[in-house]
Order: structure tokens, then sequence, then C-alpha cells
């Protein structure tokens, strides 16, 4: 398994922590479609479960939502309506404001909590986000390594490297998708977080299309590997109950142009 606070990680954007209102699933947001730079990492997908929180309950005080009151705690009931706030409540709200995080902010987030308690550095230092050439985004990466760490970032060779045989996986490792969507115009990555026997676990930040504009977010799932000698789309993709072509992840591995498992290439 990945480590306990990795695992942490993950429970906390599957439950964001606003205080007394659980089971806030993190939604998915992507800043490639605002097209927005140079924003704090929370407001472009990258942030952490704590972060989106602190987030949610600043534009809620300034913009007077009435989901927080001044000292940021949720309020018991919503002071426009007058009803009880629910963790729904809290998922429309971050979805309206842009809140969320996107599918290489999960895995970067979880990723960094993993090394620095298994390893004891954090890995964004170790990896390369920018081409050597270009100084001036270098330095940008450098500053700012989240926000600069992309799906292509972990697909780049100079930071991982192929795994090629199904026993060969482990917590950590990245299931890459490149060029993928119907008109393959975008990438998409999971994190493995487990292997058990011939199921490997994973996590990531999705939306799928049946869940329309607010159920989307982090879920979990597995790929049962039920033919050993076959691709990873002969494989048992299972997710929220769906598997084959009703698993919407499943089909985004399909189409995707490049498919495989990376292990990250770090120099300690």
């Amino acid at each position: 398994m990945l480590s306990p606070k990795a695992e942490q990680v993950i429970h906390d954007y599957l439950n964001l922590p606003f205080k007394g209102i659980p089971g806030a699933r993190a939604p998915y947001f992507n800043n490639a479609r605002q097209r927005e730079r140079g924003q704090l990492r929370v407001l472009v997908g990258k942030g952490t479960p704590q972060e989106i929180v602190e987030e949610a309950k600043i534009i809620s005080i300034q913009y007077h939502a009435g989901l927080f009151d001044k000292q940021g705690d949720c309020c018991l009931h919503n002071a426009h309506t007058g009803k009880p706030v629910t963790p729904d409540d809290l998922r429309r709200f971050l979805i309206d404001h842009s809140l969320g995080i996107e599918c290489s902010g999960f895995v970067t987030q979880v990723l960094r909590a993993h090394y620095r308690e298994t390893k004891g550095f954090d890995f964004v230092k170790k990896i390369t986000a920018t081409p050597r050439a270009e100084i001036v985004r270098r330095l940008i990466a450098w500053l700012r390594p989240v926000e600069n760490i992309n799906v292509a970032t972990y697909a780049n060779d100079e930071n991982s490297t192929l795994v090629r045989g199904y026993e060969e996986i482990k917590p950590g490792d990245l299931v890459i998708m490149l060029k993928t969507g119907p008109r393959q115009e975008h990438d998409h990555i999971l994190l493995i977080t487990d292997v058990q026997g011939k199921t490997i676990h994973y996590a990531q930040a999705r939306a799928w299309s049946r869940e329309g504009k607010y159920d989307h977010g982090v879920a979990r799932g597995t790929i049962s590997i039920t033919h050993p000698t076959e691709s990873l789309l002969k494989q048992d993709w299972q997710e929220l109950g769906y598997n084959g072509d009703g698993n919407e992840t499943y089909i985004e591995a399909k189409q995707a142009n490049t498919l495989c498992i990376k292990r990250l290439r770090l120099n300690t």
C-alpha cells in the first residue's frame, strides 16, 4: 500500500475536512479549460484538501454565501435558505466557484505525502517539469513546482520508466493515458495505491459524462488481471459498480493514443 499519510490525503479528498459536515468529495476541476495562469495552486486544480476547504471559506465569507460563519466553521443552516447545509451543498458551492482537483494535481499531492513519509524528501524537486533548454520556464517551475507538473511531466522518460510486467507493479506506479478522449485531445493519469494478488487498486480525479455537472470528482477503482498475457485493455476494470464499456475510465483508456504503466525515476 501507499504510506499512511498518503492514504490519509486520498481519504481527505474523498471526505474534504469541512468541520461538522463530513462526506463532501472533492470535485474534479481542470484549469486547462479555464485558461488561468499564475494563480494560487488551489485555484488551478492543484491544491491540497485543506487548501480547498480554506479557499471555500474565504469565498463564502467574501461573497456572503452563508455556508460558513466569520470563524470559518460550517453553519448549521444556509443563511439564505434556512435549510441545513449538506455535503451536496458544499460540493455545488465548490463547483460553482471553480474549486476542486485535477488528475495530475491529485497524483502530485498524494505522492508528495508518500515520498515525504517513506523517503524523507519532496519528490517534486527531483523531477523535470519543463524542457532543460527553456531557462525561464525552468525557473518558474522551480519556484512553483506543483503548478507546473502535469501528465506529460509524469510520462516524460526523464522522470519515469516503463513497468513492463503485471507482476512488477507496485503502489506509487502510474497508469498514464496520452491523447485520450473522443477527440484524443487531453491526457489523464491514475495512481496505483495497492496491489493485492492479481488486483490493482487505483485512485484518480476525473469527471464522467454520466455524472453531470455536480457528481464528478475523486474516486477509487480496480483493475483485475484476468488475462495475464494480454494488454491492460483486456483486463477487468471496475469503478463505482461499473465495468467494461459502462466504466468511463476504461473507455478513456481505450481511446488513448498511448496507454502504459510507469514508475517515477527519482535521484535520491
